[in-house]
């Protein structure tokens, strides 16, 4: 099930926040912050390196070495 969940984030929302799976597209929600910060990325990866999914571990790995920035200025919301 992690397998493809995961392989549905990849292929549809990739470094966005959330996948919207009936639309099969990204989703940045307010409570998370408006701006793309991958956290479904950095929160799967401790689950795909305890269930030994080494290449998608590896992709994420490198997305954030990459991809991750905090030089942005997201609308969050605190409630």
């Amino acid at each position: 099930m992690m397998k493809k969940a995961w392989d549905g984030y990849v292929n549809f929302a990739w470094g966005s926040n959330e996948l919207r799976p009936q639309s099969k597209g990204p989703h940045n929600p307010d409570v998370l912050g408006t701006i793309p910060m991958g956290a479904s990325i950095i929160d799967g990866m401790d689950t795909l390196y305890i269930m030994g999914m080494d290449q998608e571990f590896e992709a994420a790995t490198t997305w954030v070495k990459n991809a991750l920035a905090f030089d942005k200025q997201p609308s969050l919301t605190f409630f």
